[in-house]
């Protein structure tokens, strides 16, 4: 879901700041005068969330790739305007250091991920939800559903943005920007969530509210008053075990999954989503997957053992996240819309001038997740090299959102006039 360079005129990244920045600022304002010592670390948490699952690719239909965002979630659970600032900073951090985004369309994609995609998957949540205590299993299947509407509204958003492009920019027949028109990048966009992405947003969101209904129930009640204001009384949690849940909510979204991508593929497990399965190196992938499987089973303990025990749990759940991810590797196909001029070239016999000017006018330093060194990003290197990167960098940018986030909430609750307590002044 993230535009690249160059698929934007420069006029639309610029007016698609007029929505967002106004949203950033009463956002800003909003956040600000509820920032504690609870709630900054928090923000921070799911600022990071949100950075580690974008980074997991799933196959869509088209023969392409796409990700969720856990926008929603954040949004349930510290409300609308507190989701558009951690996804916002996390959307930020990808584009200057990964690459992920373009430098100039940093306002449209903050427009559809951290602004439309919370606000419409708390909205539909809420509509569902209403009357019900935070505790219940209704609330947690408003969330998943919410979710699900929230990612793929964003998703025909971003169809809208890219599919104008033709319309407006086109010069002696050809587009200067994006070449895909409205009925080909709604439907496209559209499709690849709604059949994919969006079934696992909302089985992300879904799962997490579960979970914290039953492991960390305050989060949903005690901050209701604060961030999300909810008159519901708060209930009791259903005692099926949570592994149950999971394992259900699971096993139906892989069947959803499996079912569509056959249909996608005529029958042919060999084309599962419209890829073309034959094409990947199944041996590498069987390494890749010992080698990752190796750190894992090194990282994950001493992450747990090492860290002090306020943080543990949570680091230890991103470390598994980034450490996995490289998963995602294995999926054939790219984002739609992206992998280079070349792309666009063999789909329509040339290259947009303008796409072609911009594409290249911001080299990220973690460029595509991975480590700017040759082992790790030598294109005749073994996946596993590849894939040592992803986690490496992974993890980096995980800090690097967590941190930056925590930092910009401390900044804030300063200019509201909190003085720091003992604890933030020493750290």
């Amino acid at each position: 879901m993230h535009i690249p360079d160059g698929y934007l005129a420069p006029a639309v990244s610029l007016a698609l700041a007029l929505p967002t920045v106004p949203v950033w600022a009463v956002a800003t304002q909003k956040v600000k005068k509820v920032l504690n010592n609870r709630t900054v670390p928090l923000l921070a948490i799911f600022s990071a969330f949100s950075f580690t699952i974008m980074m997991f690719n799933v196959p869509v239909p088209g023969g392409t790739t796409a990700h969720a965002v856990g926008g929603t979630l954040v949004a349930v659970v510290l409300g609308p305007w507190a989701a558009c600032i951690a996804v916002s900073t996390a959307l930020i951090i990808q584009a200057l250091f990964f690459g992920d985004g373009g430098v100039l369309a940093i306002f449209a994609n903050c427009l559809n991920m951290a602004i439309i995609l919370p606000f419409v998957g708390y909205g539909t949540y809420r509509l569902l939800a209403a009357g019900s205590p935070v505790l219940s299993t209704r609330r947690a299947v408003a969330a998943g559903i919410g979710a699900y509407v929230g990612i793929t509204v964003a998703a025909f958003t971003v169809g809208v943005e890219l599919g104008i492009e033709p319309i407006f920019f086109s010069q002696n027949g050809h587009a200067l920007y994006s070449p895909y028109g409205l009925s080909e990048a709604i439907p496209a966009m559209v499709a690849a969530h709604a059949f994919g992405a969006s079934i696992v947003e909302g089985l992300i969101t879904g799962l997490g509210v579960a979970y914290l209904q039953r492991r960390h129930p305050e989060y949903l009640t005690s901050l209701k008053g604060i961030f999300a204001p909810d008159a519901a009384a708060e209930g009791t949690p259903v005692q099926r075990p949570l592994w149950q849940l999971v394992a259900a909510a699971v096993a139906a979204a892989v069947v959803a999954l499996a079912a569509i991508g056959l249909i996608e593929g005529g029958g042919n497990p060999n084309r599962m989503f419209g890829a073309d399965l034959s094409q990947v190196d199944w041996p590498s992938v069987a390494t890749m997957l010992v080698v990752t499987a190796l750190i894992g089973a090194i990282l994950i303990p001493a992450t747990y053992l090492l860290l002090p025990r306020n943080v543990k749990r949570i680091a230890t759940t991103f470390v598994t996240i980034a450490v996995i991810a490289p998963l995602g590797l294995i999926a054939p196909g790219i984002a739609y819309g992206e992998g280079g001029t070349e792309n666009v070239k063999a789909a329509f016999g040339y290259v947009p001038s303008g796409l072609q000017s911009l594409s290249g006018i911001f080299s990220a330093p973690f460029g595509g997740y991975n480590v700017p060194l040759p082992f790790f990003s030598d294109a005749n290197a073994p996946l596993w090299h590849a894939a040592i990167g992803y986690e490496i960098a992974g993890i980096i940018g995980i800090l690097a959102v967590g941190g930056v986030t925590y930092t910009v909430a401390r900044l804030l609750r300063r200019s509201a006039g909190h003085a720091p307590t003992a604890a933030e002044a020493g750290s």
